[in-house]
């Protein structure tokens, strides 16, 4: 039985069971790879298809000297157990989990000890309803001052026009810009401060990051799109926000729709 898989940028394979079995081994193929054999009618993530494996711990180690592209070598990553950033080299891998040198003994521990399945973030303390929730009051009394600085111009002007014919138009059409123009502000925040500093101002100030579950750190694309689906979460009458209270990794419907976890900095 032939397999195909995706490592998120391009579709790879044919591969035989055999194989895909020692990609899932070695932490290439994890469970919420992507993958697609003739008789199925779409891609989907590995646990779905064939189930949760339990991954033998491979550990992996950039060698210094390896060849290693420099940007890749400067990346910066999250440990998975501690939570802070550290440059690629500097990590350990184990199966599909990036962890710093001084977390690896401690998390090796808890996995023997606690059986768990390398894949996950460990013991990481994920960030409930409750404290994101005010993280996004603070983030909001921010964007809303810059939001009135934008509008409050526009709308004199606005006023300003006559109300009646083309003046009408002009005075809806600023109203219109205006609108507009706050929702840029807000999706450049969101991009800005993710893809920077791993957390906005106010889950900063509360100690708050934004990762990928695999511990990698949010790109432009994923902050933008992160922002347009907590619309989804906010229009289904917030229950999209409400998840994460119940969640057992604290996961909003836009976290999940991302691929994004909201953890404590330590």
């Amino acid at each position: 039985m032939n397999w195909y898989y995706s490592d998120g940028k391009q579709q790879l394979g044919p591969v035989e069971e055999p194989r895909l079995d020692e990609l899932v081994a070695t932490g290439v193929v994890r469970d919420d790879t992507l993958v697609w054999r003739e008789g199925m009618p779409s891609w989907q993530a590995h646990a779905t298809v064939r189930g949760q494996r339990n991954v033998p711990i491979v550990e992996s180690v950039p060698a210094q000297g390896s060849g290693m592209p420099g940007g890749f070598a400067n990346e910066m990553r999250y440990c998975a157990q501690c939570g802070n950033s550290f440059p690629v080299r500097e990590l350990v891998t184990l199966g599909s989990v990036s962890v710093c040198a001084n977390c690896k003994p401690l998390y090796l521990q808890r996995m023997r000890e606690g059986g768990q399945t390398l894949g996950t973030m460990g013991n990481t303390h994920y960030g409930g309803f409750w404290i994101r929730f005010l993280a996004r009051i603070i983030d909001g009394v921010l964007l809303g001052i810059v939001s009135l600085l934008i509008r409050i111009p526009l709308g004199l002007a606005a006023v300003a026009v006559p109300g009646t014919g083309a003046g009408a138009g002009v005075g809806l059409g600023l109203i219109g810009i205006a609108g507009l123009l706050s929702v840029a502000v807000y999706v450049a925040y969101e991009a800005f401060f993710l893809t920077t500093r791993g957390a906005t101002p106010g889950k900063m100030a509360l100690g708050l990051r934004v990762v990928m579950t695999n511990g990698g750190p949010i790109s432009v694309g994923t902050a933008i799109g992160r922002y347009f689906a907590g619309w989804v979460s906010g229009i289904i009458f917030a229950i999209g926000y409400i998840m994460a209270g119940f969640d057992e990794q604290k996961r909003s419907l836009h976290d999940r729709i991302c691929n994004t976890l909201v953890i404590y900095t330590r």
